[in-house]
C-alpha cells in the first residue's frame, strides 16, 4: 500500500482545532466528542432533500490511493463521515465505490443512539445510484448489500431491463426506477425526488467522484465537506474529488475550517490534516429546483 496508513497507526486525538468559522468564536479547541455533533441542515426545498457532499483527498488532489479513498485520511476523517451520517437521513453513493472498497454503513452504537435521539431512525438508509444492474455476482455479495444492520435502496434509470431489476430484488435489495438522464444514468434530481417521497429530508453523498460531479452539474449539492490529508502520491490516473465536468465554475464559500496536528508515526514529521466545510454557490443561479435561492 502506497498511502501512509494513518487510520490504523493513529488513535483519535482528544481535541481538534477550530481555526476559522464564519460565525463562531475562533480559534479554539473542540473536543473530539463534540466534533460536528451540532450539525443541522435546512429543510427540503421543492421536494428535494438538502444534499451535502463529503470527500477526502491528498494534498495533491488525489481522491483515491490504490483505488481506495479509505486509505487517505486519519481516524478523524472517518469520524467526520460518521457524524455526517448521524446528522442526515440517508447516504447516497455510486456503485463504483461499493465495488472498489466493499464499504459498509454500520453506525457505532453510541452514534446510532444519538441519531435516534435527534428524531431519525437508528437504522441508516443507503441509496445506491446505478447506471446498470447487470452486475457480476460478487457485487451483490458486498457488505453494503448484505449487512443486515442498515437499509438499502438501489436507484436506477427507467431503461434498466426488468430481468436485471428482478435479479437484484431476488437478493432482498429494493430497487426503484426514476427518469433517466441523456446518458442513460438515473437523473440526479429525479433520484433525490424519489428519496424525498420516502421522507428523506437531508442526505450526504459519499461519492464516487463521478457521482459527485453529476450532483454538482445538476446544481443539487448545497454543502461540501472536504478533508485534505498531508501527503501526495502524484499518480497520473488517480481521480480527483470531482472527476467529471460540473457544468461551469462553482464557488465554495467556506463556513469553517478545522485542523488536526499530529506527528507521522514513521518519520516523526509534524503534519496537519484539515477539514473544511463549504457552502456551494452556483454563480449563474439557474432557474429551477437546483438553483440557489
Amino acid at each position: 500500500m502506497s498511502s501512509p496508513g494513518w487510520k490504523r497507526a493513529l488513535a483519535l486525538p482528544d481535541a481538534v482545532r477550530l481555526v476559522w468559522h464564519e460565525s463562531e468564536p475562533h480559534p479554539r479547541d473542540v473536543a473530539i466528542a463534540d466534533l460536528y455533533t451540532d450539525l443541522t441542515f435546512p429543510p427540503p426545498s421543492a421536494g428535494l432533500p438538502y444534499l451535502v457532499a463529503n470527500m477526502v483527498m491528498t494534498q495533491n488532489g488525489e481522491a483515491a490511493v490504490d483505488g481506495k479513498a479509505a486509505t487517505i485520511g486519519t481516524r478523524v476523517d472517518g469520524l467526520v463521515l460518521t457524524r455526517l451520517r448521524v446528522a442526515t437521513d440517508a447516504v447516497l453513493t455510486g456503485v463504483g465505490t461499493i465495488v472498489a472498497e466493499d464499504v459498509t454503513a454500520v453506525l457505532p452504537e453510541a452514534e446510532a443512539a444519538r441519531r435516534a435521539a435527534s428524531g431519525r431512525p437508528p437504522r441508516l438508509l443507503v441509496a445506491v445510484l446505478a447506471s446498470r444492474l447487470a452486475w457480476a455476482p460478487e457485487v451483490l455479495s458486498r457488505r453494503l448489500f448484505t449487512d443486515p444492520r442498515f437499509d438499502r435502496l438501489v436507484i436506477c434509470g427507467d431503461g434498466a431491463p426488468a430481468e436485471d431489476v428482478r435479479r437484484v430484488e431476488a437478493h432482498g435489495v429494493e430497487v426503484t426506477r426514476v427518469a433517466s438522464a441523456s446518458d442513460g444514468r438515473p437523473d440526479p434530481a429525479a433520484a433525490l425526488r424519489a428519496l424525498g417521497t420516502r421522507g428523506v429530508r437531508s442526505l450526504v453523498s459519499e461519492g464516487g467522484p463521478r457521482v459527485l460531479a453529476s450532483l454538482f452539474r445538476a446544481r443539487l449539492t448545497r454543502e461540501y465537506f472536504l478533508t485534505t490529508s498531508p501527503f501526495a502520491i502524484g499518480g497520473d490516473d488517480a481521480p480527483r474529488p470531482l472527476a467529471a465536468d460540473v457544468g461551469g465554475p462553482v464557488l465554495l464559500s467556506r463556513i469553517s475550517r478545522i485542523e488536526q496536528a499530529f506527528a507521522d508515526p514513521t518519520t516523526g514529521a509534524p503534519l496537519v490534516e484539515s477539514y473544511d466545510r463549504f457552502r456551494v454557490v452556483y454563480p449563474e443561479a439557474t432557474p429551477g429546483a437546483g438553483a440557489n435561492p
